[in-house]
């Protein structure tokens, strides 16, 4: 709620003037300052994790890295990432599930324009808030609005499922080379 705040006072009014300064039609409720927000919420996540991840890796990895004559910068491309990857991969996909359910920061930044647009510099809204401005009030199970907010979490369920499975794809490529 605060990230959202800060974007809906700071950030959009701040894209806003640039955008007017540079000749550019900028809505107050954009996505660019919704996902800029989102960004800064999301980096310390994920650096935080891989750097434990990446601290994690056993220093015998690396001492026989160096015994073999590598450089510092060879030890860390070649030997440190490899063995970190299944775990900033689970990292970036923990950062990606957190936004991906985000609301507050999207309703006070980006609006709830049910836009389908490319362009980031217009108001539009996302699958989770949807599901919430759908179930608001009093309906019956079997109506319209409801079956749509249900299809809408089938969607957002899909797609969580497809992002798990390409990180474990990733995970178990670089998990057999280290085992």
């Amino acid at each position: 709620m605060v990230y959202g705040f800060f974007a809906a006072l700071t950030v959009a009014p701040m894209f806003r003037g640039f955008g007017e300064s540079v000749g550019l039609d900028v809505s107050s409720e954009s996505a660019l300052a919704a996902g800029m927000v989102m960004g800064v919420m999301i980096i310390p996540f994920v650096s935080s994790l891989s750097d434990d991840v990446m601290n994690a890796v056993p220093q015998t990895l690396r001492d026989g890295s160096f015994a073999l004559g590598a450089t510092k910068s060879e030890t860390i491309k070649q030997v440190i990432l490899p063995a970190a990857l299944p775990g900033i991969v689970g990292a970036v996909l923990l950062a990606v599930s957190r936004a991906i359910g985000e609301t507050m920061i999207v309703v006070m930044a980006a609006g709830l324009a049910a836009n389908l647009t490319a362009n980031p510099l217009e108001a539009v809204t996302t699958v989770t808030v949807q599901i919430v401005t759908l179930l608001v009030g009093d309906q019956e199970f079997d109506s319209a609005k409801t079956l749509a907010a249900f299809a809408l979490g089938l969607v957002l369920f899909f797609i969580t499922l497809c992002l798990n499975v390409f990180a474990l794809s990733i995970v178990r490529k670089y998990r057999e080379k280290y085992d």
